[in-house]
């Protein structure tokens, strides 16, 4: 059976997440700053506690994955860099315990070599920019971490989420190609995109914008 460790598993995305990479077979190693915020049980779930600064945690928990989940991101207006240096931790781990695939979610404030200019992208970064600066340089500073890592990494940019039913339709690109244009995704059909990435290399060492 194969494993995945997750990192961020204690939202709504990321029970999601968790549910469905259990539901395709896998063991799963979720990796919590507060487990009591996962209401899952499963048999082949297990939760580990610690921080993105605990990093004897960190390389035991993905130590023996087949895959990492990532779905870290600042939370509101944030202070320092908390987010990226734990990605810097949880991508020491992966290279020192020899495991290479990485998905992680970010959003276009993260920007990628293909992207053009698109107003309502542009804007949205701007304001993220000016109104949450530390956020932005979070994200942003996380997306370099990960593309100038060694991994097989997917980085899965957001728009904003809902709790809606699934469309049944994605949009997948990258902004200003004309592909992707409502900013918005629900959370289910992010989570299978994500845990579909586990086998799927199309989108290897690539950015894409996801959209309904």
């Amino acid at each position: 059976m194969r494993k995945v460790t997750i990192f961020g598993g204690t939202g709504a995305t990321g029970q999601l997440v968790i549910q469905k990479a259990l539901s395709a077979g896998y063991r799963v190693t979720a990796y919590a700053r507060t487990p009591s915020k996962i209401s899952i049980q499963h048999p082949n779930l297990s939760i580990t506690e610690g921080d993105l600064t605990d990093i004897d945690k960190i390389e035991a928990s993905v130590t023996g994955a087949d895959a990492v989940i990532s779905l870290l991101g600042p939370s509101g207006k944030s202070k320092g860099l908390v987010i990226s240096s734990g990605i810097k931790n949880i991508i020491n781990a992966m290279q020192k315990v020899g495991v290479r695939r990485l998905i992680a979610t970010a959003t276009p404030s993260y920007k990628d070599e293909k992207d053009r200019f698109q107003f309502g992208f542009a804007f949205g970064v701007f304001m993220v920019k000016a109104l949450l600066g530390d956020t932005f340089h979070d994200i942003e500073t996380t997306g370099q971490c990960i593309a100038k890592s060694r991994l097989d990494w997917t980085i899965v940019r957001l728009p904003m989420l809902s709790n809606e039913p699934p469309k049944g339709k994605l949009n997948i690109g990258y902004t200003g190609d004309g592909k992707v244009k409502l900013f918005s995704l629900t959370r289910t059909e992010l989570a299978d995109f994500l845990i579909h990435q586990l086998d799927d290399k199309t989108y290897l060492r690539q950015a894409p914008v996801i959209s309904n």
